[in-house]
This record gives structure tokens, C-alpha cells and sequence, in this order.
């Protein structure tokens, strides 16, 4: 299904322009893991990329905010899902996924307590402009600085994939958010690009079922899995159901993650790759992001697959970039993605081995 939407502004709440997050795209990386792992042949490796909209590095690494859920009338019963003594225990009972499969054989980085920092290069720090640095390896505040329905000037990394010889038609997006024809220029790349309902945002259950049906179907060798519902419910204010859903969205990467090692193609040849397009502010100010809001730039990225060094919470001092991932998907497959350089993930993923 191809959501049509159009042109205009997208359902998403944004903050009015006051100051500017002077980034560059090149920052110093962390410290080269010792740890060395070689991934399949390029021409048998697959890559998942998989966003959560506006997650907070501060519930991944940290769960949930007591502060924040006491204010639920209903803060009793929620204290017994996800109230727990230590950071560790609240994070393990938020993501269980993450945590207890994803983190010991992969990734984690962007843990900010740690030093370990990952940023937007983008001045916006809103959806599309956050995607279309994610996707494409590289900001462009000038033409894309909000959420209007225009379709991307800019190549994606899925698009620049769906052209490459062994790639080419092996490449589908799934998405909650009703923009993604537009972040995606559909009707540019060719790529086909399952959002929305009926010109809304859909639930992400939804999408995850959608998503499951074709990874089962048509075997893709890339696949874009966008989830939407944890930002709706931050902009409503719905601190616990913002909970739910990061819980909800732990258990479809469970699922999509043993689906993976249950299918001889992906077992053993598949990189996940998981992030967000943008972070949120603090305190009071947790549900809302954009350009004043310096944290409203601060993202994070797990990994998990065969090309990535099992060293799992990056505890290192470093800066990662956003416009860095796009690059690294191309590199799961043993290509490289021609974008505007923004450096390599240090020690992060190792490029596949030789055919």
C-alpha cells in the first residue's frame, strides 16, 4: 500500500526556530574496538534498519523517569512495570530485547552519562529533516526544514541501493508515519513503501505486520522498519503510553529478530541496525524537540549482526553522527554509499568480507 498524501504540513508538532545546534559532520570517533568480526560475503549479507520516532537516550539507557510517571494517576500499577532499584533493571524491563539479547552479542552507543555521545548534524531536529540525514548521510536545513509534504530532493541510501546490481528490487520500506513516500521520493526511486493508513499515521502493530508479511514473502535484502507511536504519544504528553509503546516496539525486534535466525537467508548474514531520528527535551519539556531544544538532537544507534563486534554499551568517551548510518548500511553489503562524508562509525560495524 502507497500512502498518497498531499503537499503541506505533516502531522507532527514542532517548535518554532530560536537557536542553532552548530554541528560538524565530523567529529572525533570513539576509540577503534580491538575487537575484530567478519560478516558474510557481500553478495549473501542483508541489512534491517529499524527507527523508533523520538525515543530518548534517557529511557533507553536509563528506563523510565520517576518523575515523569509519578504524575500518572495510575502510577501504582506502572510502578510495578517499570520501576525498578537500579538503571539497568528499569532499561532491562523497558527494552528487554535490547538489553538482554541485542546488547550482550552487539552495540549500544550513545550513553551521553558515559561520554559515549551521538548527534543530529541538522539544525531542525524534527521527523523529516532527521530522516533525511539518517537516510542520506547528510543534513539540508535549506530545503528540508520542517515536516512539509515535499518529496526529498536528495538520493537515500535505500534509493542508491535499489539501483545496485544483486540489490536492485530487493530493497522495501514499511512505516507508522504517512510521510515516508515523500522522505523516500517514491516516486523517484521506484521503491516500494508501505505508510500510513488512509493518509493517517497507522498504530505500529500494524506496521510491524505488514513489515513481517513481506520480510516472509518477497525475502528483501533491505529492509526499512520506521515505528511512529512513541512520538505521538510524547507529543501528547502521555508519558506512560510513550512507555508502552518503547515496550510494545522491544517485542516486534524480539519477534523480527528470531523470524531473522529462523530463515536460512538471514541466519548468520543479517545486520540490524536500530535508531531514531531525533531525541527530546528534558524535564518538563521531555515531550516536545526542535530547534531551540539543544537535546532534541541527541540520538543513539544499537547494532547487532555479524559484521558487529560483540562489545556491547559503548563505555568510551566519543562523538558519533547521525549522517554516519547511512553509510554504514551501504557498507553491511560490502558497498560504499557515495554521500557527503561524514565519517565512518568507528569500531561500530566492520565492513563484510571479501566474496
Amino acid at each position: 500500500m502507497l500512502t498518497r498524501l498531499t503537499s503541506g504540513r505533516l502531522r507532527k508538532n514542532t517548535w518554532q526556530p530560536l537557536l542553532a545546534l552548530l554541528l560538524g559532520l565530523l567529529g572525533g570517533g570513539v576509540r577503534a574496538q580491538t575487537t575484530t568480526a567478519t560478516g558474510p560475503p557481500p553478495d549473501s549479507a542483508n541489512v534491517v534498519l529499524v527507527t523508533i520516532d523520538g525515543l530518548r537516550w534517557q529511557e533507553l539507557f536509563d528506563g523510565a523517569d520517576a518523575r515523569l510517571l509519578h504524575r500518572d494517576p495510575r502510577y501504582r500499577t506502572l510502578r510495578s512495570r517499570y520501576m525498578w532499584p537500579t538503571a539497568a533493571d528499569r532499561r532491562a524491563a523497558l527494552l528487554p530485547f535490547l538489553w538482554d539479547s541485542l546488547a550482550p552479542r552487539g552495540q549500544v552507543l550513545g550513553n551521553r552519562a558515559l561520554g559515549n555521545c551521538q548527534d543530529v548534524a541538522n539544525h531542525r531536529r524534527v521527523s523529516y529533516p532527521g530522516y533525511n540525514e539518517l537516510l542520506t548521510g547528510a543534513p539540508d536545513d535549506q530545503r528540508i526544514s520542517g515536516n512539509r509534504g515535499i518529496y526529498n530532493p536528495n538520493q537515500t541510501v535505500l534509493e542508491y541501493l535499489n539501483r545496485q546490481p544483486g540489490v536492485a528490487g530487493r530493497v522495501a520500506a514499511f512505516a507508522s508515519w504517512e510521510a515516508f513516500p515523500f522522505i523516500l521520493n517514491q516516486p523517484r526511486s521506484g521503491l516500494p513503501v508501505d505508510a500510513g493508513l488512509d493518509g493517517r499515521e497507522r498504530p505500529d502493530s500494524l506496521t510491524y505486520q505488514a513489515a513481517r508479511r513481506y520480510l516472509l514473502r518477497a525475502r528483501p535484502r533491505v529492509l526499512f522498519i520506521a515505528f511512529g507511536n512513541t512520538d505521538t504519544q510524547a507529543h501528547a504528553g502521555r508519558y506512560a503510553e510513550y512507555l508502552d509503546a518503547t515496550r510494545a516496539i522491544d517485542s516486534y525486534l524480539a519477534d523480527l529478530w528470531a523470524t531473522l535466525q529462523a530463515l536460512p537467508q538471514y541466519r548468520g548474514r543479517t545486520t540490524l541496525l536500530i535508531t531514531t531520528d531525533h531525541g527530546r527535551g528534558r524535564g518538563r519539556l521531555w515531550s516536545q524537540h526542535g530547534r531551540e531544544l539543544l537535546a532534541s538532537g541527541q540520538t543513539w544507534l544499537a547494532a547487532i549482526g555479524p559484521g558487529v563486534p560483540a562489545t556491547g554499551e559503548a563505555r568510551t568517551p566519543g562523538q558519533h553522527y547521525q549522517g554516519q548510518v547511512a553509510g554504514q548500511v551501504a557498507r553491511c553489503l560490502g558497498l560504499d554509499y557515495p554521500a557527503p562524508p561524514a565519517g565512518a562509525l568507528t569500531g561500530v560495524v566492520t565492513a563484510t568480507a571479501a566474496p
